[in-house]
């Protein structure tokens, strides 16, 4: 008789974290519960989470050994002539503002995330594959459920969605954008993956997918060829680790620029003293401060290199302020290993890899990836991205928190403001999520309700933004967190976050 693992994840949709779960059931690790997640969520996250895109892993075991995975996208190993290129803009509505992004065939790098999930398989999973696979087939062919978060996701790309057939029968039906309360049907990317199971990743990397896409790319101003795809490689790297008041941090390092302002924005946290309310109007100004000073290393990546070395930690000239759709979850178990997971397709490009309900990635089509202008990017690269999955460790070592967030440039300052919570104000793992959050942007800045009403004494340079609710512009820090021998987790309610455990 098997013996289920206990084991807990937080995550940004129910069926998400329901497919961990399983893996736990089964006796699987957390990072059987973590490909079996990350499976799930190209059917239940479909706006921010695809086989065609790509994410980074942070990795604790229990034995004490840490890793990042990289498998977020490269740039093609060629340059097409631009006026070859299927590259356009769509406007996309924001609700009070809209956004301009470009899709195509021509805004897609090569996507890592088969190659991701099958690197973490053989070198942490315990269960066999087809076991992993096997809910995002059932959600792929049975129904994912639609929540409001993802609803809202729908309005917000919808010009992008409807522009394969394909896609105007997934997330349509009769015609009308689906809604709340229904469900989004995917056939063929369940057929997909019963295939993958059989063949492996030579199926997407060597096989048909490939030769599909590099054909119909070639025809039709795309710039991923067969070799593109043969080519692609994980990384796996050493964390950026931080030394944080006796506990310590794990973050990404290049090409995540994320974790490098995480890590030095914590580091400036740690000069101040810390007595007062996290609403009162002195905490906001130590906020500000924070967020002025990484705000001016992003912009400065020699004065970013030259910060990390002070400190001794690992160099990066990353460069990227990256809007794209990202979804995160965070997993743990019994016996001591945790994995934190974000994932992103940026917004999609449009096409859909026919037969397969996949849609690819519009890395190349991100305006602030590319700060130097559309096609500046270097040939066969791995992209920047603000991603940081980021993991805390206690005195003495053992997993205290697992964390990461969606939203894009604002990823870092919303995991630091969370780790500030839990840390210098040692709140319980939901109120620390759900506290007041700020962000500092274009000389705004934003603030949810419950931080301090008057700021007159703190004299605040920028433009004062008040939200009149938490938003999803604030991110989804869906976190777990070590309450003495057990752990506590918190979906966070800005991106409809959920949490299950078995114990």
């Amino acid at each position: 008789m098997k013996t289920k693992t206990k084991g807990i994840v937080a995550a940004g949709h129910p069926q998400t974290a329901e497919a961990a779960m399983r893996a736990f059931e089964e006796g699987g690790n957390a990072f059987d519960a973590a490909v079996a997640a990350l499976f799930a969520t190209f059917a239940t996250e479909t706006c921010m989470s695809s086989v065609g895109g790509g994410a980074f892993a942070n990795v604790m075991t229990a034995s004490g050994e840490s890793f990042i995975f990289d498998f977020f996208c490269q740039t093609p190993r060629r340059k097409r002539p631009e006026s070859e290129l299927e590259f356009y803009p769509v406007t996309v509505d924001l609700g009070n503002t809209d956004e301009v992004f470009h899709i195509g065939r021509g805004a897609s790098g090569v996507p890592g995330a088969i190659a991701g999930i099958y690197s973490l398989h053989e070198k942490l999973c315990t269960l066999p594959f087809h076991i992993l696979a096997e809910p995002l087939i059932e959600i792929a062919k049975n129904g994912a459920y639609i929540d409001d978060f993802q609803a809202l996701d729908f309005q917000i790309l919808q010009s992008i969605l409807e522009v394969d057939k394909t896609g105007q029968k997934i997330w349509y039906k009769d015609g009308k954008l689906l809604e709340e309360g229904s469900h989004l049907y995917m056939p063929q990317l369940g057929d997909f993956i019963e295939n993958l199971v059989h063949e492996g990743q030579a199926l997407f990397y060597q096989g048909e997918i490939a030769r599909k896409i590099a054909e119909d790319y070639a025809q039709n101003g795309g710039q991923l060829t067969r070799e593109d795809f043969e080519n692609y490689q994980v990384n796996i790297v050493a964390p950026l680790r931080l030394n944080y008041k006796n506990k310590t941090i794990l973050t990404t390092p290049a090409p995540s620029m994320g974790g490098a302002l995480i890590a030095l924005g914590m580091r400036q946290l740690e000069k101040e003293i810390i007595n007062h309310d996290y609403r009162e109007a002195a905490h906001v100004r130590q906020l500000y401060d924070t967020y002025t000073y990484i705000n001016d290393l992003h912009k400065n990546p020699e004065k970013l290199a030259s910060e990390l070395a002070e400190y001794g930690l690992i160099s990066t000239t990353a460069d990227t302020g990256k809007r794209g759709s990202t979804t995160h979850f965070s997993i743990a178990d019994e016996h001591g290993n945790a994995i934190a997971v974000t994932t992103s397709n940026g917004e999609g490009n449009g096409y859909i890899v026919p037969g397969t309900d996949i849609m690819m990635n519009n890395m190349l089509g991100e305006a602030a990836l590319l700060p130097n202008g559309f096609h500046s990017w270097q040939e066969n690269t791995r992209l920047t991205s603000m991603m940081s999955p980021t993991i805390l460790l206690d005195e003495q070592g053992r997993v205290e928190a697992v964390l990461g967030s969606g939203g894009a440039g604002r990823i870092p300052g919303m995991i630091l403001q969370v780790l500030h919570y839990l840390v210098d104000y040692q709140l319980n793992v939901h109120d620390a999520v759900h506290a007041p959050r700020l962000h500092l942007v274009d000389a705004m800045l934003n603030l949810e309700p419950d931080l301090a009403e008057d700021l007159s004494s703190i004299s605040i340079q920028d433009d004062i933004k008040r939200w009149a609710k938490p938003a999803l512009y604030f991110g989804g820090v869906h976190t777990i967190h070590r309450k003495n021998e057990s752990f506590e987790a918190a979906g966070d309610d800005r991106r409809s976050g959920v949490v299950q455990h078995n114990f």
